[in-house]
């Protein structure tokens, strides 16, 4: 076996352990983006106070002067949320197969090139994300939540005030909340992308550390 070929395998396994280490990062990443960073926007608030969806129906109740059955709408919200989190994994895997695609395709052109993502490289994948996730919030509570609204009310609560409370409410969770949601999600993903960057930026770093420092590939008398 000829140096040369030996070389040139090594130069391979390193290259292809770059890679390989790259779409861990890109893993480690998107699941905490997702299973932090996303679950802490649609899970149940600590507080009832932060409970978005909770307090608009107590706040329609109160203005309409009617008594909400509580248990009901906790097991309503709970089925709501807990379908989101299971939903979710379809955003995460779409994240990242898509980044990972791009490392799988990369191939240096020079001893000198390392992989990297730029802002640009997030765009379509960020809008499909946020064009899904709003779907979701919208199919979800419409099967989840708003379905069979009507038995919250007491029988005694006339069918006027229910529909008006029940358009009041099922306007607020298919247009109102899904826009707070997409736009805290927005700012999640930004800082979950830059810190994405500046990881690889400095894996890229270690790697040409090492492919400049290998007796391998650099001394010549081997």
């Amino acid at each position: 076996v000829k140096m040369s070929d030996l070389v040139e395998e090594y130069k391979n396994k390193h290259i292809e352990n770059y890679k390989m280490a790259i779409s861990e990062i890109i893993k480690n990443n998107t699941n905490m983006l997702f299973d932090e960073d996303v679950m802490s926007l649609i899970k149940k608030p600590p507080l009832d106070s932060m409970d978005l969806i909770k307090s608009k129906m107590l706040s329609l109740a109160k203005k309409y002067d009617i008594i909400i059955k509580a248990d009901i709408l906790e097991n309503k919200l709970e089925i709501y949320r807990n379908t989101l989190i299971k939903e979710r994994d379809s955003l995460k895997k779409l994240r990242s197969d898509t980044l990972i695609a791009t490392v799988e395709k990369w191939y240096p052109d020079k001893d000198i090139d390392i992989f990297k993502l730029t802002k640009s490289d997030f765009v379509s994948i960020n809008k499909k994300i946020k064009s899904d996730f709003k779907k979701l919030i919208v199919e979800v509570a419409d099967k989840k939540l708003l379905d069979n609204l009507e038995e919250l009310f007491n029988e005694n609560v006339g069918e006027d005030i229910v529909k008006k409370l029940t358009d009041e409410f099922s306007k607020y969770v298919i247009k109102s909340y899904p826009k707070q949601l997409i736009e805290s999600l927005e700012i999640k993903i930004m800082v979950k992308d830059t810190t994405l960057i500046n990881i690889i930026r400095e894996q890229g770093e270690r790697y040409l550390f090492t492919l400049n420092n290998s007796r391998i590939l650099n001394d010549q008398n081997l």
